[in-house]
């Protein structure tokens, strides 16, 4: 790099990885996180894959092969660091760690929309909170967070290797990066405030479960990681937000830590996924879904009421036709009803 007038230029194409990080980046650690994603990431999908009807799990899966994308690129960095240009691998690498852990909200979501729709009575007169409408506005509102973020991270990138770099433009896009992870941490506080109530409703309709309880250990405690890292790369970009760009030589960045890197995000990311090998809702939720459940209810129901899933069967009304309509010309005498039989017709009130 070369100061020309206060400001600063350079070729991008001939930068190593040094001048990206402000240190030096372990080869090994970086193959490590690889192969520990990797292996993270087949696990959980060999098993979801067995518990078929839960295949929302793959949010994690996706998670874990995404995260290791990103190390293959640092991966990639580290190798060609003084013999070609690594800019693009780095690039490749911030947008995939920095971003990928917003999957694993996803399933999350899905999880608890899902003990939703096993709980009727508590939804029941309350249409926002059925399972669905849960997961589609967390879901949505985590989506418009990760497209603020990926905003900030394209602004930050186009700055930097323009050769010419405006640090305005930079602490912009730091700044954008850093209002989408506000929006996601403030969307992941109201649902985990949500989930502990819906936990300890007295009309949760997993309550008391054996199962369900050992779901919702594994969910906290993915969740207890995920604020880990959450709040680290909050205060990270706040960081690169309020000092100039470059930091004063004197200042502890976040970002030049490579032991912070690891220890508060790279191993919160793992230990989520530990959490959901471990606590697999595949194998804790009651099996076949909630459209199992629907049945299995209406079949063990008494004439007159259904119980509902999810709001899916409101009613079973039984109606009384007259004996003049009971019959129909040319029916044999064995179909017939007999004398003095009223016939009746069950219908059956459904709604989304």
């Amino acid at each position: 790099m070369s100061s020309d007038g206060g400001a600063i230029t350079y070729d991008v194409n001939d930068l190593d990885i040094y001048d990206f990080f402000n240190y030096w980046p372990s080869l090994a650690l970086a193959i490590t996180a690889l192969c520990l994603f990797t292996v993270a990431a087949a696990v959980i999908g060999f098993m979801t894959e067995r518990r078929k009807v839960y295949r929302f799990v793959h949010c994690i899966t996706v998670t874990g092969l995404l995260e290791a994308a990103g190390y293959a690129a640092l991966i990639y960095a580290i190798e060609k660091s003084g013999k070609s240009s690594v800019f693009n691998a780095y690039v490749a690498m911030q947008v995939l760690v920095v971003l990928s852990p917003n999957v694993i909200q996803a399933a999350m979501y899905w999880q608890v929309g899902l003990v939703l729709a096993f709980s009727p009575d508590l939804t029941r007169g309350r249409r926002m909170l059925r399972g669905w409408v849960i997961t589609t506005v967390f879901a949505c509102a985590d989506l418009f967070a990760l497209i603020v973020q990926a905003i900030g991270i394209s602004i930050w990138a186009s700055s930097q290797s323009s050769g010419t770099p405006d640090q305005g433009q930079i602490r912009l896009g730091c700044g954008i990066t850093l209002a989408g992870l506000a929006i996601q941490l403030i969307c992941f506080v109201l649902f985990t405030l949500l989930t502990a109530w819906v936990q300890r409703h007295p009309k949760n309709g997993l309550l008391g479960l054996p199962t369900t309880r050992r779901m919702f250990v594994g969910l906290y405690l993915a969740m207890a990681f995920l604020y880990i890292r959450n709040i680290f790369r909050f205060v990270e970009f706040a960081q690169a937000t309020i000092l100039e760009w470059p930091a004063p030589e004197d200042a502890y960045v976040l970002s030049e830590q490579q032991v912070l890197f690891y220890t508060l995000d790279t191993l919160p990311i793992l230990l989520v996924m530990a959490c959901y090998i471990l606590f697999h809702p595949g194998y804790l939720l009651p099996a076949g879904g909630p459209a199992a459940a629907r049945a299995a209810a209406a079949a063990a129901a008494p004439a007159g009421a259904i119980t509902a899933v999810d709001g899916a069967v409101t009613a079973v009304d039984v109606v009384d036709f007259p004996k003049s309509q009971q019959t129909q010309q040319g029916q044999q005498q064995q179909d017939s009803p007999k004398d003095g039989d009223d016939l009746k017709m069950v219908t059956v009130d459904l709604h989304s």
